[in-house]
C-alpha cells in the first residue's frame, strides 16, 4: 500500500447501490424501505446521498427533496445510463436524462448528473476480460459518433444548471482503460468530466492509481470500491460473467480486496468533490440490514485511517 500522508479529507456519500437498491434490483417486491435506508445512512454519518433508481426517493423533485432533508442528506448525484452506440436509442434516453437532470436542479444538489453508456449483451459477454474488450470496442467513427453522444447529454445538463461527469462502466462501451482515455481525448474538458469509479475501473483492466494520476484534473465524481481478487480472476479466466460475479460479492468490503485506496486518494490531493462509498449488493433483505451496517461501518474505519 502507498503511504496515506498525502491522503485528502473526503466529503463522504452513500449510494442506494449499497442497500441492494439499484437498476440491477428494479422490479423487485423486497426493497428495504427508503426510510430505513436513509436512517441507516445517516446515522453511519454520511451526509449526502445518490439519488438510486427512478421513484425510490420519491416521484418528483418536491417529495426527494422533502424526503432526504428530513434526514439532513444533501443529494450528491444520479445516475443515467445512454445507449451510447445506437442514435435511436440514444434520443429515447435522453427523456429519463432531461427528467434526472430536473430532479437534481430542482433540488440543489452540488452532485452531477452521471452519465454512463448502457449495459449490453455484447459487452456483457466479454466484460471483465480486458483482451476481450479491447478488440470488441467501438471504432473509428462509431468511437467518435459516442464521443458526441456524450458530449450532446453533457450540454444539456449545463443548460439545465447540472454538472454532468462520465462514469465508465463494466458491461459497457466504455470499459477498458483504453476507452476511457479515448473519451477523455475526444470530449471537451470543460464539459466533461469523470465519475471515477475505483471499482469499475480494476474490473475493466486499468489501475485506479495511475488513473487517478492521469486524469487528475478530469474527476469530477468519485466512487469508491473494492474489488474481490479471487472473484475477478474467476471473471478474466470466463469461469465466471461479470454478472455471475456481481451477485456473488466481487465488490468486496473495503480493505479485503486489490484496490490501493491510500494510494489512490494520495493521487487526488485537492479533489472537492463527493466521495461516494459503493459496496453493490443484489441481494438485500431486511434481516441483511445490521450485517451490511457493520461493513459500512468497517469500511469508513478504512477510509478514516487513511486522513
Amino acid at each position: 500500500m502507498s503511504s496515506p500522508a498525502s491522503a485528502i479529507a473526503l466529503r463522504l456519500a452513500s449510494a442506494p447501490c449499497t442497500w441492494g437498491v439499484w437498476e440491477r434490483t428494479i422490479g423487485r417486491a423486497d426493497l428495504i424501505p427508503p426510510d430505513r435506508m436513509l436512517a441507516l445512512v445517516r446515522g453511519l454519518g454520511y451526509t449526502g446521498i445518490e439519488l438510486g433508481p427512478p421513484g425510490y426517493f420519491g416521484a418528483d423533485a418536491e417529495s426527494v427533496s422533502e424526503l432526504l432533508g428530513s434526514y439532513r442528506l444533501e443529494l450528491v448525484g444520479a445516475f443515467a445510463p445512454l445507449r451510447i452506440d445506437d442514435e435511436e436509442g440514444f434520443r429515447e434516453d435522453l427523456a429519463f436524462l432531461d427528467r434526472t437532470i430536473e430532479i437534481l436542479a430542482a433540488t440543489g444538489a452540488r452532485g452531477p448528473v452521471v452519465l454512463a453508456g448502457a449495459e449490453n449483451d455484447a459487452r456483457l459477454a466479454i466484460a471483465g476480460r480486458p483482451e476481450r474488450t479491447r478488440e470488441n470496442g467501438l471504432k473509428g467513427d462509431d468511437f467518435k459518433r459516442a464521443a458526441d453522444r456524450i458530449e450532446r447529454a453533457a450540454g444539456r445538463a449545463r443548460a439545465g444548471g447540472v454538472a454532468a461527469a462520465f462514469h465508465p462502466e463494466t458491461g459497457s462501451y466504455i470499459e477498458h482503460p483504453d476507452e476511457v482515455a479515448a473519451l477523455l481525448d475526444a470530449t471537451d474538458p470543460a464539459l466533461v468530466t469523470l465519475a471515477f469509479d475505483t471499482g469499475h475501473a480494476v474490473v475493466g483492466g486499468g489501475d485506479p492509481v495511475e488513473l487517478a494520476h492521469a486524469a487528475r484534473d478530469r474527476i469530477g465524481h468519485l466512487h469508491l470500491k473494492d474489488v474481490d481478487p479471487v472473484a475477478l480472476a474467476h471473471v478474466r479466466s470466463g469461469e465466471l460473467t461479470v454478472g455471475e460475479a456481481w451477485d456473488s460479492g466481487m465488490f468486496c468490503p473495503f480493505g479485503e480486496g486489490n484496490v490501493d485506496f491510500a494510494g489512490v486518494l494520495a493521487a487526488l490531493q485537492g479533489f472537492d468533490g463527493w466521495a461516494v462509498v459503493e459496496q453493490d449488493r443484489v441481494a438485500v433483505l431486511l434481516d441483511d440490514l445490521d450485517s451490511i451496517r457493520d461493513v459500512e461501518e468497517r469500511n469508513l474505519a478504512v477510509l478514516a485511517s487513511l486522513s
